[in-house]
């Protein structure tokens, strides 16, 4: 006779506690600014020779194996001396080039920058190998030979996580202890969860079964070549984005290969992905200079900011159709 009163007093105490609880959070509380995100440290290098100064500089320094990476080449030369900016992806083997640009500087005449978005390709020490910039000091002081100026290597520590993310065995709580079931409810409780749990469980083997007997069948890497291409025609990349209709292009072909050859092409640079082809030896010569010429002229869009014409287009998607039309033919008379 005494527990239903003790349970109403406590449900009484719970509702004035609950409606107090804004007053409480509210009370001393003053607006604040959120500071302003601090922009992440960089690793740089900085060598100067004569009138040219040459500065590398990656952001972050201690990037994660999710993060992007931004590469800045910056030369700076004095009025007269003639710049041979560095050869295109030079010394990145050891990461992805996901874009690449050139900024207009208003003002700055005798300055060119370069910059690059990375993707690491794994954790742990990768390396930027030191980078060149040739120069000829056609002043009227100079002396017009070629000279070479050379930045140092810059190693990155990648890891998988931030250090203070990563759990320590300390910081796991003891067991708890045993909690007491409540009273209440006794048998049809139990009973009610019993059943719940045997009806999930009926509904999970269900639809496991049902999706066996659904699932579409296997498509052949040609199908899947094909269903990619036509994604890309209904999605109309070549009309309103003709950079990312190019990446999709030859992401396409890049899987094809790797799916009929087992070349991890998706993974590479293109100059790493033929040096491979032409030394294991997987086409033939006339089909390698072919796909190098598709390539190639697929990253002066997508990396040196190239315009393509309508038939521009149009030629590479027809090269990357004859592609993967040409590699079917040659595996079934294989």
């Amino acid at each position: 006779m005494t527990s239903q009163p003790t349970q109403f007093r406590f449900r009484a105490r719970v509702c004035l506690a609950l409606s107090l609880l804004p007053a409480i959070l509210l009370c001393g509380c003053e607006p604040r600014q959120d500071p302003l995100p601090t922009p992440p440290a960089a690793m740089r290098s900085e060598v100067e020779r004569g009138p040219v100064k040459f500065t590398v500089e990656i952001s972050p320094k201690n990037p994660r194996l999710s993060d992007e990476l931004q590469l800045r080449l910056s030369i700076q030369a004095a009025t007269g001396v003639r710049i041979e900016k560095p050869p295109f992806g030079e010394s990145l083997g050891e990461f992805l080039i996901r874009d690449f640009h050139e900024p207009e500087l208003v003002g700055a005449t005798e300055i060119t920058e370069q910059v690059y978005v990375l993707e690491p390709t794994r954790a742990g020490k990768l390396v930027v190998a030191p980078i060149a910039v040739r120069f000829y000091d056609e002043r009227p002081t100079g002396d017009g030979r070629q000279h070479t100026l050379e930045s140092e290597a810059l190693t990155l520590e990648v890891s998988t996580m931030l250090e203070e993310d990563a759990p320590a065995l300390a910081d796991l709580k003891p067991p708890a202890g045993p909690v007491a079931l409540p009273a209440a409810g006794g048998w049809a409780g139990l009973v009610t969860v019993g059943v719940l749990v045997v009806l999930t469980a009926a509904a999970v083997l269900w639809k496991r079964r049902r999706r066996r007997a659904v699932s579409p069948p296997q498509l052949s890497p040609q199908e899947l070549a094909w269903l990619e291409l036509e994604q890309i025609v209904q999605q109309k990349l070549a009309e309103s984005d003709p950079k990312t209709f190019y990446v999709e292009l030859t992401g396409v072909v890049r899987r094809y290969i790797e799916r009929t050859t087992g070349v991890h092409a998706a993974e590479q640079t293109t100059a790493e992905f033929l040096h491979q082809i032409v030394a294991e030896g997987v086409f033939e010569p006339s089909d390698q200079q072919r796909l190098k010429d598709f390539l190639e002229s697929a990253d002066m869009v997508k990396f040196a900011a190239r315009e393509p014409d309508a038939s521009d287009i149009e030629t590479s998607f027809e090269r990357a159709q004859q592609f993967i039309r040409l590699k079917h033919t040659t595996e079934v008379a294989a």
